[in-house]
């Protein structure tokens, strides 16, 4: 979008310098006019360079970091998922109701712990959404097909 607004006022600062040149040719310009138009011309250049090349710095530097992103964000799903076979051994392991209930009160505690780590995991994984917005939905989708059955 800035890109675009930067374009914009390279385009228009092009105009007004075309525009300039066609009056110079028709008539003498007095000083003001001659500083007035370099002025825009030269101000709508220099904004419209400033932003696009605030844009394009900050698409580069996400292209950049994107490579090391990704492999951050693949130990991120496989650490979550860890985890989430974790907390599924854990229900495995839970002993019937009554049998046993300090062992019950200990798998409970260390689930608790779990859960906590899955959800923590899960608000870093959110956070990837901004610098991977296709590896990030190619995830959900994986998870939502494994949870509907359709793998």
């Amino acid at each position: 979008m800035k890109k675009s607004f930067g374009l914009v006022f390279i385009l228009t600062a092009f105009i007004v310098s075309g525009i300039f040149v066609y009056v110079s040719t028709v008539r003498d310009l007095t000083a003001l006019e001659n500083t007035l138009l370099q002025l825009f011309s030269l101000g709508l250049g220099l904004l419209g360079s400033y932003l696009l090349g605030k844009a394009s710095a900050s698409q580069n530097a996400q292209e950049m970091i994107k490579p090391h992103a990704r492999s951050a964000f693949r130990r991120l799903v496989s650490l979550t998922q860890s985890l989430s076979r974790l907390a599924q051994t854990m229900q495995d392991l839970r002993p019937p109701n009554g049998e046993n209930p300090q062992a019950a009160a200990i798998v409970d505690r260390l689930e608790g712990i779990v859960i906590e780590q899955i959800a923590t995991a899960a608000d870093a994984l959110e956070d990837w959404r901004d610098v991977l917005p296709e590896d990030f939905h190619a995830l959900r989708n994986e998870a939502l097909n494994l949870k509907n059955g359709t793998v």
